[in-house]
């Protein structure tokens, strides 16, 4: 066999299936046919875009929010919460620079991208992927989670203010001149809550968890079927919401579990984000209020 047959014969098997008796006898060629089948899913399958493109824009948005490549391109870059005292200014006028940008690129890689990704590369309504008010028939729901959500949390993010580690981490500016100013601020953070649900409660489980097995068969023909992922989906942003607080203070971290799942099944319950946005923005302007002593 000379080398252009061979080197047809690898790329046939590489673009062929994996079966049980391969699987059980792999050698060296099942290992790349592996990791292409992955990579391949990336571009041909709608939960396999989704994935992988929450993925790139998560990273881009960087550890927390840090915005860490941005860095390498604008050496006056910090990013949010780092070198408060001495930091160089970026936009005259507004002593939280830094938060501003991370907030509004984080709503923009996070938000807006999805968006365009499921606008014109999925064809689909944002309403499927929780960016819709509540309809009608769930709008006392909503209500009911986010009030429960709201109250329920309250006295967690009461404790939380007063742990040293997450005095320390918050608010990720400080200090204020006054209370207008500290208002100011927490209305530009919002745009963080609706990047930080939209990815993981809207993008990733309306996403996931509305794929069907026919659509995975046929390759994304989304005809009717048996829900492929249904309430895995609630886990799988629940893993990866709690991944990207690694990191953070200990009562944080462990609360994202918690909130994980909550906010997740708020969501789902209730066919929007808006709810469980609300709730999240509210707790930490009552956490930052409470830390700074406003309340």
């Amino acid at each position: 066999m000379n080398n252009s047959t061979e080197k047809e014969s690898f790329f046939k098997r590489l673009a062929g299936g994996l079966d049980e008796h391969e699987l059980e006898y792999p050698d060296f060629g099942t290992v790349l046919k592996v990791i292409w089948r992955s990579i391949k899913q990336f571009f041909v399958e709608r939960p396999g875009r989704i994935i992988g493109s929450a993925f790139i824009l998560i990273m881009l948005w960087g550890f927390h929010g840090n915005l860490a490549l941005l860095g390498k391109i604008w050496p006056a870059w910090r990013g949010p919460g780092i070198d408060l005292g001495s930091r160089p200014r970026l936009l005259p006028g507004i002593p939280w620079d830094n938060e501003l940008i991370s907030y509004w690129l984080g709503a923009f890689l996070l938000v807006v991208i999805p968006i365009i990704i499921i606008k014109f590369g999925f064809k689909q309504p944002l309403s499927l992927y929780g960016l819709g008010l509540p309809p009608k028939g769930r709008r006392r729901l909503a209500l009911l989670t986010f009030l429960t959500l709201t109250l329920i949390s309250l006295p967690a993010f009461w404790l939380g203010a007063h742990d040293a580690d997450m005095r320390q981490a918050y608010p990720l500016f400080k200090p204020f001149s006054g209370t207008g100013e500290f208002l100011l601020y927490e209305l530009t953070y919002l745009p963080f809550f609706i990047a930080i649900e939209f990815i993981f409660r809207g993008y990733l489980l309306f996403g996931l968890a509305g794929v069907r097995d026919e659509e995975i068969k046929l390759g994304g023909g989304g005809v009717p079927g048996v829900f492929y992922f249904h309430r895995y989906a609630l886990l799988i942003q629940m893993l990866s919401y709690t991944a990207w607080h690694l990191g953070k203070p200990l009562p944080e971290l462990w609360g994202t579990l918690v909130w994980g799942l909550a906010a997740g099944a708020a969501a789902y319950a209730a066919r929007s984000i808006w709810p469980v946005v609300l709730s999240h923005w509210l707790l930490n302007v009552f956490l930052d209020a409470v830390i700074i002593r406003i309340i």
